[in-house]
């Protein structure tokens, strides 16, 4: 871990920065998550796939009026209030616990007085009232400017009175109820579904809900809160999973009274034509408040409550997704980076479901979103790098041929153009050998003599480079460099030519200096027609230039006495008109059978 730390190797500060990189990416991502929480509405939709059917309560029974009761009774608001009076004393002969009206009778009418009798002997119907021009938040509560409340007689003869205030998540749907809401003057209202569960226990309403630990101690549960004292409800399946019964049986008192004995009713709209309904987590069809509210009950009455985690927790879980990838990821191949980013996806699905199970709702989308930004940021700085490799590459090969022909050699291999074999060009190649070389390497020690060699060889290279030259092959004290491959060079013999005068006076300047010793050197060149291409194998290939013109370049090599330079027969008549020569006696070279011309360079002419 040191060693990669200091980064010894090039593969190991790629490793590095790959992981400082993507850990840098992840703090980022997990901070914007900490503090702007964005995709909000695609994390509510992830967090409602969790949902699985169950089996409600039994002691919730709903009453329902529907199309049938509108049927048989007309339009609702021309109902007289005698029918719901006529209802609550059937329910009430039925035994039922406590009956709830999810209906607000908001005016005054005159049979207030019989339908305010028929509650008063009942003694335990529960009616809401309606928060209207909300205030926002007030004092950590959800706060309406004013409340439409039932007729006096009829709040008066209620058990109990509670807020049926909906209150929607920014994408519409129905996740939470406010167990308590606030008026302009701060006075408080528990929730329908909370004054009717007071009413069933027969405890009083509280007049203050102190938030402990994210809890409200009532009816002698712990109910989690949110900040905005709302309950997360849990919902347990779709429309229509609780026990109903017809409105107008209700009315007429045709119903089974078993149904409603001992139990809570609530009444409430299931008509078709009624506007009130909401998105729920459960299911892509709307269901009604009276739904709603019955499921926010059952869900205090069984105690499935649900708790959502907190920001720092999501945090710290984004966090653990990120260390592992971010630490694991430039250390493996791509293939088993896939493998663990799919098993970690895979295990906060896991982890998700059983707390769900437990009661929490973890927030696993930004979790699952910090794989792939992770795995990304991982691939992009492995393609940086591939790219740096790249451009690194092509200096290192730019130190032995020139740009030019680095990026020809270059193209032609991403062209897979590269391969076995060649193609027939005429080149210019030139040999420099140093003479006496084995003599001197026994008379010093092996570091001098790699010092001169470098020194020698350097600066051989720089004028090979510099005149688009390609430098390709060393042996020992010797250089092999080629002109006109693998792209076309006009005047190639003439740069071949330039390059071993220039290094001539290169080599005269630095031993006059002193830096170098004085040694001697000859220098062959000769034009003519080669196979350029790649020579080796499959596994390992070198580009090079093979014929009878390159031979005949090292026998001028060899034969050229120290601090000349010989050229060819076509290497001379192509620089003839820009280079002084002398033409020295044909010489006899191994594998010739005929001698051959030999010119001596002299100088460039002006």
């Amino acid at each position: 871990m040191l060693s990669l730390l200091r980064g010894r190797t090039r593969k190991q500060r790629r490793q590095r920065n790959s992981v400082l990189v993507a850990l840098g990416v992840g703090a980022l991502f997990t901070l914007v998550v900490a503090l702007v929480q964005p995709f909000a509405s695609l994390q509510w939709w992830v967090s409602d796939q969790l949902f699985l059917p169950t089996n409600p309560s039994p002691n919730i029974v709903i009453a329902a009026i529907d199309d049938e009761t509108l049927a048989r009774y007309g339009k609702w608001s021309e109902w007289p209030r005698s029918l719901h009076a006529q209802a609550i004393r059937n329910l009430s002969e039925a035994q039922a616990m406590v009956i709830g009206f999810d209906i607000l009778f908001a005016e005054e009418s005159d049979e207030d007085t019989e339908l305010a009798e028929a509650m008063d002997n009942a003694g335990n119907v529960v009616l809401p009232l309606v928060g209207i021009e909300p205030l926002g938040t007030l004092q950590n509560e959800i706060a309406y400017r004013d409340f439409l409340a039932p007729p006096s007689p009829l709040e008066e003869a209620a058990a109990a009175i509670g807020h049926g205030s909906a209150v929607p998540d920014g994408d519409g749907v129905m996740r939470r109820i406010p167990l308590v809401v606030k008026d302009a003057d701060g006075e408080t209202y528990p929730a329908f579904v909370l004054a009717i569960l007071h009413a069933v226990f027969l405890t009083p309403i509280p007049d203050d809900y102190p938030v402990t630990n994210g809890r409200i101690h009532l009816l002698d549960r712990d109910i989690p809160v949110d900040g905005r004292k709302q309950m997360r409800t849990n919902y347990v399946g779709k429309p229509g999973s609780f026990t109903r019964i017809s409105y107008a049986d209700v009315i007429e008192g045709s119903f089974d009274p078993d149904l409603v004995k001992h139990k809570i009713v609530l009444v409430g709209m299931t008509a078709t034509a009624e506007p009130e309904s909401w998105g729920t987590p459960v299911s892509a069809d709307k269901m009604y408040g009276v739904e709603i509210n019955a499921n926010a009950m059952d869900t205090i009455l069984r105690q499935c409550f649900l708790v959502e985690s907190s920001r720092q927790m999501t945090a710290l879980i984004v966090l653990l997704m990120v260390g592992l990838t971010g630490v694991c990821l430039p250390f493996i191949r791509l293939r088993w980076g896939t493998v663990l980013v799919a098993v970690l996806a895979l295990l906060c699905l896991a982890a998700a479901f059983l707390a769900f199970d437990n009661g929490y709702i973890l927030n696993i989308l930004y979790p699952l979103l910090a794989l792939p930004v992770i795995y990304v940021t991982v691939i992009l700085c492995r393609v940086l790098a591939e790219q740096a490799a790249g451009r690194q590459i092509r200096d290192l090969f730019g130190r032995y041929v020139s740009p030019q022909v680095a990026n020809e050699i270059l193209r032609l291999a991403d062209a897979d153009q590269l391969k076995l074999g060649g193609v027939r060009r005429v080149v210019t190649v030139l040999f420099v050998d140093i003479r006496g070389f084995t003599a001197l390497s026994e008379q010093q020690d092996p570091e001098s003599i790699l010092s001169m060699l470098n020194s020698y060889l350097s600066a051989f290279i720089e004028r090979i480079l510099a005149n688009d030259g390609m430098v390709n092959k060393f042996a020992g004290d010797s250089i092999m460099a080629v002109w006109n491959a693998p792209q076309d060079q006009p005047g190639h013999a003439l740069l071949a030519v330039k390059t071993a005068m220039e290094y001539q006076q290169a080599i005269d300047s630095l031993e006059q200096d002193g830096t170098l010793a004085h040694v001697q050197f000859g220098i062959g060149i000769n034009t003519g027609q080669a196979v350029a291409g790649n020579a080796g194998s499959e596994g390992r290939s070198e580009y090079t230039v093979i014929g009878d013109a390159v031979n005949l370049a090292s026998r001028l090599c060899s034969g050229a006495p120290g601090r000349e330079i010989w050229v060819g027969p076509q290497t001379y008549e192509q620089v003839k008109d820009a280079v002084e020569l002398e033409e020295l006696e044909p010489q006899y070279f191994k594998g010739k059978a005929e001698p051959v011309a030999v010119y001596r360079v002299l100088r460039l002419r002006t």
